[in-house]
């Protein structure tokens, strides 16, 4: 099948054949028979067809109709898939038909964040999201503070979700051979924090962390008072100097909270 596929490299599409391997993200997803997932890149349908053998229900979502000889034959297989030939970023999730599912792909490197987001804003109808991506962008997801990684995208998601990597996937791996390893990110929903005006919040760090370099208090004393920020700075345990990434996810939402309400 490998050799039969026009792969698309402005679509991102950088395949897996390996069974074993393909098993294994499904085993980390944690696919059961009772599970409905939701695959966001079907691509050539390998990880479609573990999913089946795994799952009550596949929907799958497939933005490139070449790949549609390759795609109707594991429909016709397994009467549990069901491929929509659409790109994902344009499909209104309250349109699909889910009440409750877990999200497992094999996600394109230049989309990723967007395709995450898109997910997290509609976390209300997913159990978990694992998703197979660049091994640099799912460091920076998982990283904790006072490391390299650490920023934006690591505290809005870890303010909603326990970010983990269950494995790297190398790079020779995948057909064609992309440049960068990858590694597969699963993300579970958490109650942990109470945060009562999300987009507002992800404003808030956005600004936290607009010029990296600066302290929190010069990247946010255009929108708030730079006293009452210093002072919630100390009474966490920091000081005037202390930078963005030395602040964890929990003591970003508890500033949050003083500095807005």
């Amino acid at each position: 099948m490998e050799n039969k596929i026009d792969y698309k490299k402005s679509l991102g599409q950088n395949f897996l054949f390996d069974r074993n391997l393909l098993n294994a993200i499904v085993h980390d997803a944690g696919v059961n028979k009772e599970d409905t997932v939701l695959e966001i890149g079907a691509g050539a349908g390998t990880l479609t067809r573990a999913l089946a053998l795994n799952a009550k229900r596949v929907i799958s979502f497939e933005i490139d109709k070449g790949l549609k000889p390759y795609l109707d034959d594991v429909a016709s297989e397994y009467k549990n898939v069901e491929i929509n030939f659409a790109d994902f970023m344009e499909v209104d999730i309250n349109s699909i038909d889910i009440e409750r599912a877990k999200v497992v792909a094999n996600i394109p490197y230049y989309i990723t964040t967007p395709i995450i987001f898109k997910l997290a804003d509609n976390i209300d109808k997913f159990d978990s999201i694992t998703v197979l991506i660049q091994k640099e962008v799912a460091l920076r997801f998982a990283s904790k503070e006072r490391t390299k990684e650490y920023g934006i995208t690591s505290v809005i998601l870890q303010a909603m979700f326990d970010v983990t990597i269950p494995r790297i996937v190398k790079k020779e791996c995948f057909t064609p051979m992309p440049k960068v390893d990858s590694a597969l990110c699963k993300l579970v929903k958490h109650n942990r924090y109470i945060i009562n005006d999300f987009n507002r919040f992800k404003e808030f760090v956005s600004k936290s962390f607009g010029m990296r370099r600066k302290t929190l208090v010069n990247n946010l004393k255009t929108n708030y008072d730079k006293n009452l920020i210093i002072q919630n700075l100390i009474n966490l345990g920091y000081n005037e100097m202390t930078r963005p990434e030395e602040i964890s996810v929990e003591n970003f939402i508890k500033i949050y909270h003083l500095l807005n309400f």
